[in-house]
């Protein structure tokens, strides 16, 4: 039977996400990710909405809204690093690398820049000639292909990313930690001993390898009356 630690609370998590800026070590459970998640989605869609309403309020609706669009944007380009800070964290509870998070957000910006460069906006059209004149045409270096596999690509890359925050978090310690929702669990000769061993944050994480190695060859000749 596995023991659970209580899950991270809403307010908490958002604490967390923003204490943790650019923290892309250690590990962090479902719970973590998408409660911030949720606060990203009761922010921005309600503050949006209301920007778009406001439009149709003459001076002081335009305003308020142009104020609005200006809050939702400062505050989508503060959450970009804590983001890709905590997708990361969520990457590692799961057992893989930073690769995946750090490569769909290479990817995503190069996409919006190539994207910016093959929109073409038709001015005018000679019906006569079929001639059309482009805002942006002479502008338009890159091939439209690239950027629709830098959009496939990227795509894909979401989805993968997506699943992987679904998923449960690895009981087992790695290279990033102890497990934030089971906690820390040890094997080998633990197992002898009643099974695994589950101990959480009261234990000394400070112990270094060298005092465990030396701790097991003491009880390992306190054993042996015939080693000298």
């Amino acid at each position: 039977m596995n023991l659970e630690t209580p899950k991270v609370g809403f307010v908490e998590a958002f604490k967390l996400f923003w204490t943790n800026y650019v923290n892309f070590k250690g590990r962090s459970r479902r719970s973590e990710y998408w409660w911030v998640m949720l606060w990203h989605v009761i922010i921005i869609v309600p503050a949006f909405i209301l920007g778009v309403i406001l439009l149709f309020v003459p001076i002081l609706g335009w305003i308020i809204s142009v104020i609005l669009f200006i809050a939702i944007g400062l505050y989508s380009l503060a959450t970009i690093i804590p983001n890709l800070a905590l997708t990361v964290r969520r990457f590692h509870d799961v057992g893989f690398s930073m690769l995946i998070p750090i490569l769909s957000f290479i990817v995503g910006i190069i996409y919006n820049i190539a994207s910016a460069f093959t929109q073409q906006d038709t001015l005018f059209q000679d019906e006569s000639t079929s001639t059309k004149v482009s805002i942006v045409s002479e502008f338009a270096f890159i091939p439209d292909w690239i950027a629709y596999t830098l959009m496939a690509i990227s795509i894909i890359l979401s989805l993968v990313t997506f699943i992987v925050c679904l998923l449960d978090s690895k009981e087992q310690d790695n290279q990033y930690g102890p497990s934030p929702k089971y906690g820390r669990q040890y094997v080998g000769h633990h197992r002898d001993n009643g099974g695994m061993a589950y101990q959480h944050d009261n234990r000394n994480d400070t112990m270094t390898q060298q005092d465990e190695l030396r701790d097991i060859e003491e009880t390992e000749k306190k054993d042996d009356p015939y080693r000298y």
